[in-house]
């Protein structure tokens, strides 16, 4: 088994971890998920919730416009535009593994968000049980079964020691920002044609590309509105091996365009800080 086939069948081992103990997708790995169970778990939720956590970073990513085609320097215009303001976005995150020709196994979850950059601000809550806020600097996990820490399900975390999340090419749950970072590097960036919603019409745009590797392809499209944001983003990220596929989709929408975010800290008794 080469590393992206490892790398593909671990991600879907951490996607199906909450399912019922007496389905198996991936016989032989249950004693080296249980090993790693804290670490993933809190990484996890670092990944799932970085929508949120990662909004003030948008800077990093913004495109030189001038040097860009123009469908691809309205995209990025778009996302960077949206993503410097207070929003709101839902997450439908799904992907399935593809053994010999078989679909192994599939899995979904969804998530909510606010957040507010300039003022450093952002909640998270996914059916899959993740949940994250940022307030005042900290960045706080919440983890179901934290290790030496009984009764308190709170990690909490300076927001600055997070990091750079791993990237798409990481096979990752990827954040916005990470996500237009990608974008940048498309092959192609097209019109595809007029898009709308409730309360706006627009543009859609379509992109596709080989980041880095022949065996990773990504493809999507971006909805931009009359008023030059972001109004949904689709992303697919296919990894193929010698028979293998593994290929997982996130559609983010957006709204609530400078809306007043306001998140509060969990209790301290329910916090602690550490691994």
């Amino acid at each position: 088994m080469n590393d992206m086939e490892t790398e593909a069948r671990r991600l879907l081992a951490a996607a199906t971890e909450d399912m019922p103990s007496r389905i198996s997708l991936l016989d032989g790995f249950a004693a080296a998920r249980r090993r790693d169970r804290a670490r993933r778990t809190r990484r996890g939720a670092v990944l799932s919730a970085g929508i949120a956590v990662a909004a003030a970073s948008v800077t990093a990513v913004t495109l030189t416009i001038g040097s860009a085609p123009p469908a691809l320097a309205t995209v990025t215009s778009a996302l960077t535009r949206t993503l410097a303001q207070s929003y709101h976005v839902s997450e439908q995150n799904s992907s399935y593994y593809i053994w010999n020709s078989r679909i192994t196994g599939r899995a979904h979850s969804t998530c909510a968000s606010e957040a507010d950059p300039v003022r450093h601000l952002a909640a998270t809550s996914c059916s899959n049980g993740v949940r994250a806020r940022e307030v005042g600097g900290y960045t706080y996990l919440y983890i179901t079964d934290p290790v030496d820490h009984p009764g308190r399900h709170w990690d909490r975390i300076p927001t600055t020691s997070l990091g750079d999340l791993p990237s798409i090419n990481s096979f990752t749950t990827a954040t916005p920002q990470q996500m237009l970072a990608e974008i940048k590097k498309a092959d192609k960036v097209t019109v595809v044609g007029p898009a709308s919603g409730s309360g706006w019409t627009g543009t859609r745009y379509a992109f596709s590309g080989s980041p880095g590797t022949a065996e990773i392809k990504l493809s999507g499209t971006v909805n931009v509105d009359q008023q030059g944001r972001a109004r949904a983003l689709a992303l697919t990220i296919r990894l193929t091996g010698a028979i293998n596929v593994f290929v997982t989709t996130q559609v983010l929408t957006f709204s609530g365009f400078g809306a007043l975010v306001t998140v509060t800290p969990p209790p301290a008794d329910q916090t602690f800080s550490g691994p």
